[in-house]
């Protein structure tokens, strides 16, 4: 039962409500169990943006995008430094720098699709809206197949970025895409294996630039990390990390679009079995000593889905998604922000626009009107919350109990917090609870848990909440952390610090809890 510190009026809601919800006891692990985590980047949530769109997101040196500089400095107030950047996706493949060049001209089809982006040097300002700390991964070109545009590239990048704030450079986006296209129908990874080895090697001699600076791999479906490195992508010494992407559900075809529903996105079983699928690829890049992470991901591709990937569903997902994928050792996770890209499919559901499934929607349009905060922003703020900033702190995922599958419980463990046992609890509670959803079931689906075991005499136990008026609902002022929304990329409202009263907290259907001990 929790004590919210606002009114008398929320305290007898909340102690009605705990006395309705089911009461569950946790597995009790006090020790770090061996099974958990690598120490957790405070980059663990970091961001991939389709390269075209960069400057709708980032603005400029006169016209900062305010949305944007906002939004990541609250990220920054929690982690200590700013998350990770990738400019990318399928437009760098068409991408051409040039010195003379504005800060980008845009060459589309008569449907929209972009088929060649030119940028000058005035489209690395929109890079200077983000946290200094925020290192970028610079893609290159690759699809050209013209390694003087690569090189142009990153060249540039190194002079208007800095090297010391460049993460790696990335050689194409999605390059197992490129077979018939790009490519040969029969170009395999086996293709690409030897033209990376042969232009990282190249690059690197030819720009001077230090030993192992390539980002590899970066494929998203019929390729893997394990199978690149069995073919000697190692042998030249170039490579500092590996990627690859993942979409769990899409909208590029009817048959996938189908079953990318919100009850089927919000399961916690789905998440860990279809992210458990990359564990061969994590443990591939370990075994070789280097890092492994998802370079581009998001819930839905092609652009997501309405009323699915832009309602409060998707914070729930993101957070169950990205710190599972931390327990399972992926170093970082890049959420892809663009648009609809019209040569992604001839058979996808959405028209250009902004993506559904964007965090934030960075400028005024006609589809999604002011520029403001998808309801989802809000699980990065309860993610870098739980990480921590110590880069000493380790993730866990307790065992599933067996009467509420749906209910995720992450333990993360901080010597700089605490010496002894979890100094930090997230429970997510994946049952589904929609806005239309009555007393009656919203109470079937509400869970209490005791957190008696977990707690020292000493402890001064809190609670940060994670919350919205239903699993369906769109309104980013309905979605909050710790009682604020942030619509406008600041806080709106009281923050709510919750105490427990008997030790136990009860957590609603579509709901995150963020337990400090």
């Amino acid at each position: 039962m929790l004590v919210p510190r606002i009114t008398c009026a929320v305290i007898s809601l909340a102690v009605a409500f705990a006395n309705a919800a089911q009461t569950l006891d946790l597995p009790l692990i006090s020790a770090e169990p061996r099974d958990a985590s690598q120490p957790l980047d405070p980059r663990l949530a970091s961001f991939s943006i389709e390269f075209s769109y960069l400057t709708s997101f980032g603005g400029n040196k006169s016209a900062p995008n305010v949305l944007t500089k906002e939004l990541m400095q609250r990220l920054v107030e929690r982690a200590g430094v700013g998350p990770d950047i990738r400019p990318g996706g399928i437009t760098i493949d068409s991408s051409v720098f040039s010195p003379s060049a504005p800060a980008q001209i845009l060459d589309e089809s008569s449907s929209g699709g972009i088929f060649r982006t030119t940028f000058g040097p005035a489209w690395y300002e929109s890079l200077g809206v983000f946290p200094d700390s925020s290192p970028i991964v610079v893609t290159v070109n690759l699809g050209n197949n013209t390694i003087e545009l690569a090189r142009d590239e990153i060249q540039a990048a190194i002079e208007h970025i800095g090297l010391d704030r460049i993460r790696a450079f990335e050689l194409g986006n999605e390059p197992d895409h490129y077979p018939g296209g790009s490519r040969p129908r029969g170009w395999s990874e086996a293709d690409y294996t030897a033209q990376y080895l042969g232009w990282s090697t190249f690059l690197t001699r030819n720009l001077s630039l230090p030993s192992h600076m390539f980002q590899a791999g970066g494929m998203v479906e019929s390729w893997s990390t394990k199978e690149i490195i069995e073919m000697g992508v190692e042998s030249t010494g170039t490579v500092k990390l590996y990627a690859q992407h993942t979409y769990q559900y899409s909208t590029c075809d009817p048959a996938r679009n189908a079953i990318a529903t919100l009850t089927n996105l919000i399961n916690h079983q789905n998440i860990t079995a279809y992210l458990s699928e990359w564990k061969p690829q994590v443990a591939a890049a370990q075994s070789v000593g280097k890092e492994f992470v998802v370079g581009e991901y998001n819930s839905v591709s092609c652009s997501g889905k309405q009323n699915v990937t832009n309602t409060f569903g998707q914070a729930l997902w993101l957070a169950d998604t990205i710190l599972f994928a931390g327990s399972m050792n992926i170093s970082r996770m890049y959420l892809h922000q663009g648009a609809t890209l019209v040569f992604q499919s001839s058979q996808q559901t959405n028209s250009p626009g902004f993506s559904w499934y964007d965090l934030w929607y960075p400028i005024p349009t006609d589809r999604y009107g002011s520029a403001r905060a998808a309801p989802s922003f809000v699980a990065y703020l309860l993610i870098v919350e739980a990480v921590g900033s110590s880069q000493e702190s380790r993730i866990a995922l307790l065992p599933s109990i067996a009467s509420n599958p749906q209910l995720a419980v992450y333990a993360i463990w901080d010597p700089a917090v605490r010496s002894s046992g979890p100094a930090r609890l997230v429970i997510l509670n994946l049952s589904t609870r929609l806005a239309s959803s009555s007393q009656d079931d919203q109470d079937a689906v509400a869970v209490t848990v005791d957190l008696n075991p977990y707690i020292r005499a000493d402890n001064d136990v809190k609670v940060k909440r994670m919350s919205s008026v239903g699993l369906d609902s769109t309104d980013s002022a309905a979605a909050t952390w710790a009682g604020q929304s942030y619509e406008n990329g600041t806080a709106s409202g009281v923050e709510v610090v919750e105490s427990l009263e008997e030790g136990k907290v009860t957590v609603q259907g579509s709901e995150g809890v963020l337990v400090f001990f």
